[in-house]
């Protein structure tokens, strides 16, 4: 089942950058909604056969692939400046891979539309921001309102679809005055 569950995020992830090369926003928004449903399935198969122990290498694979909040930070003020369009594609990836060689520079297209979203005051469902990139996004907009919004936004599609939202930026909202 784990390798089926595998199949379907290398195969979805695949689409997704075909999805990019032939610039299809509507299929790009499918395949991740597709990722989400995965990584919930997975999650749910886990919990179900009690496969929650994770080996050390896994442990560590992911742990080497964690960005420090300093990278976050910086990464996202690349993203500002990208959706404020004060720099060029280019030029932002090359910025993004100095910081954080392993960042998928691939998604930072579909990474700027979203936070072109977020700007505006929408939020969305399929792919969250984590608690930290959202701290850093409040952090660079000195707590817009408009992101605040997106951000109380994305935590009720999360609730009416999942049933659950994100405590640690239902935390960092509540802050916000």
């Amino acid at each position: 089942m784990k390798k089926i569950v595998g199949n379907i995020f290398l195969n979805t992830k695949e689409a997704y950058k075909e999805s990019i090369v032939i610039d299809s926003e509507k299929l790009q928004d499918l395949l991740i909604t597709i990722l989400a449903d995965a990584k919930k399935l997975q999650e749910l198969l886990e919990e179900s056969r009690g496969d929650i122990k994770v080996t050390n290498s896994e442990k560590e694979k992911s742990i080497s692939t964690r960005y420090t909040y300093e990278q976050v930070k910086a990464i996202t003020n690349i993203q500002l400046e990208l959706a404020r369009e004060t720099m060029h594609i280019e030029a932002a990836e090359r910025e993004v891979l100095k910081i954080a060689p392993t960042f998928p520079i691939h998604n930072l297209r579909q990474y700027n539309k979203r936070l072109k979203e977020y700007l505006n005051g929408v939020g969305s469902y399929g792919f969250a921001f984590p608690s930290n990139w959202a701290k850093a996004l409040l952090e660079a907009t000195n707590n817009d309102i408009l992101v605040v919004k997106a951000f109380r936004q994305q935590q009720e599609l999360y609730s009416e679809k999942d049933g659950r939202i994100n405590e640690k930026l239902e935390v960092l909202l509540n802050s916000i005055k």
